[in-house]
């Protein structure tokens, strides 16, 4: 096997180094366990997860309190060691995962003819869970650092279990399980949880991985390696970066950098004992500024004979979401006012794939978009008045949304504005005039095998 920017001799060295070093590697890994699991008086084990606002038909479904109780414990399926790929290969076994919580869910039409709300706790569990996949590596001073996860999770099937009480002393439990067919509660639910799983996952490789010295592991070997990593890290940002320059003016050339994402509606109880309902429509919303869309930090290359992945983290830097025009209506008032949101921290994993075999016809795809973290998100509600006691409600309703619908929008438009980018670029180099020569000169470097 020959490696771009690799000799054969010294390709074999790393395989060889594979072989003696795999080993360490896992039984580090596996110690790393063993200690989160005698700590777990002492480490954090319940992990909080943001509410869920689902509208089904005219049905109304709030999530909250959701929180999974849920000690590390990745057992090893594979675990491969790949330099000249610069990546690890990756399978674990994770096992059974719940998410436990409460719900409220009612019906906006009959509001005013039957204003029925139905309340009680939720529990989802995943059974036999898995995930499988490429971490890249990159170096930093003497360490490997695993940087980018391009991962997939799998689960035999999920069930929804939910719980109330019809008197004082009757509890009504109800399940549906799902295997292969949608179970839309437990989707929303499973891409929060795999988010702090692949996130905990990072920590714990990092802490392992960190450990060994790259100039110790390669026998003082290592500085062509580390040419390597620098050369194909380069290559795969210019190329990010051309394609993230192109989606960017696109975006704003289109006038495409405001998202208008849709409202959602809400009925809500000043006290659960109350007998007066209220409504709050939130109007539609705007997200703000996704020309502020950015790389994050450095991106992971592979490539073999047939294609070429580029993968790693983008950001919106000013990610505004806004509500300028919400009302409610409660037991008599009648309010108006705004809702404010920023996140601080959004991480979304992105995967393009290029056909080497199809360079000249400009074979180009978005292969995944994922949010990989949304935390820090501050929410500014104006105009609530005497209902100043419903502000906690609407953060929570904003965020719940914007995890159960807006997000998925924002992706689309995101992976719309990246598929133009890449095959227009690709475009460029089969143009006649001039600068297309440039074009083409840029696609040869990133295509070469040498």
């Amino acid at each position: 096997m020959v490696v771009a920017g690799l000799s054969t001799t010294y390709t074999a060295n790393l395989i060889e180094f594979h072989s003696t070093s795999e080993a360490n590697f896992v039984y580090a890994f596996n110690n790393a366990m063993a200690r989160k699991h005698r700590r777990k008086n002492f480490i954090k084990t319940i992990h909080d997860l943001h509410p869920v606002l689902l509208a089904i038909a005219n049905t109304n479904i709030q999530l909250t309190n959701l929180q999974s109780s849920w000690l590390p414990d990745y057992k090893i399926q594979t675990f491969s060691i790949n330099l000249p790929k610069l990546c690890l290969d990756i399978e674990f076994k994770i096992g059974d995962l719940t998410v436990t919580g409460n719900y409220e869910t009612n019906n906006l039409k009959l509001r005013n003819v039957l204003p029925v709300t139905n309340t009680g706790t939720v529990t989802v569990n995943y059974l036999n869970a898995e995930l499988k996949g490429r971490v890249g590596l990159l170096i930093e001073g003497d360490s490997f650092m695993p940087e980018n996860f391009d991962v997939e999770y799998s689960k035999e099937k999920s069930e929804v279990i939910v719980s109330y009480y019809v008197d004082k002393d009757t509890k009504v439990e109800n399940q549906v399980t799902a295997e292969q067919e949608e179970q839309i509660i437990a989707d929303k639910i499973w891409i929060q949880l795999t988010e702090e799983i692949t996130n905990i996952l990072r920590e714990t490789l990092r802490e392992v991985i960190v450990e060994f010295s790259v100039e110790e592991s390669l026998g003082n070997e290592d500085e062509l390696l580390r040419e390597y990593v620098v050369s194909q890290t380069r290559k795969a940002n210019a190329l990010f970066d051309v394609l993230l320059c192109s989606a960017k003016d696109h975006l704003v050339e289109s006038k495409l950098q405001i998202l208008e994402t849709p409202g959602f509606e809400v009925l809500y109880k000043g006290k659960p004992s109350s007998t007066i309902t209220g409504i709050f429509d939130s109007g539609r919303g705007l997200i703000k500024d996704l020309s502020s869309l950015s790389r994050l930090s450095d991106l992971s290359l592979f490539e073999d004979e047939h294609q070429l992945l580029v993968y790693g983290t983008l950001t919106i830097r000013d990610f505004r979401h806004d509500y300028e025009n919400f009302s409610t209506t409660f037991d008599g008032n009648h309010l108006t006012g705004s809702l404010k949101a920023q996140i601080y921290e959004l991480k979304i994993f992105v995967k393009l794939s290029f056909d080497r075999n199809e360079e000249k016809n400009g074979k180009a795809k978005v292969e995944k978009l994922e949010v990989r973290s949304l935390r820090g998100i501050h929410v500014d509600t104006s105009g609530l008045g005497s209902l100043s006691w419903l502000i906690p409600n609407t953060q929570s309703w904003l965020i719940g949304h914007l995890r159960a619908t807006t997000l998925d929008i924002l992706l689309k438009r995101i992976e719309s504005v990246f598929s133009y980018a890449t095959n227009n670029e690709l475009k460029k180099s089969q143009a006649q005039y001039p600068e297309g020569e440039n074009s083409r000169q840029f696609w040869r470097n990133i295509f070469s095998k040498n």
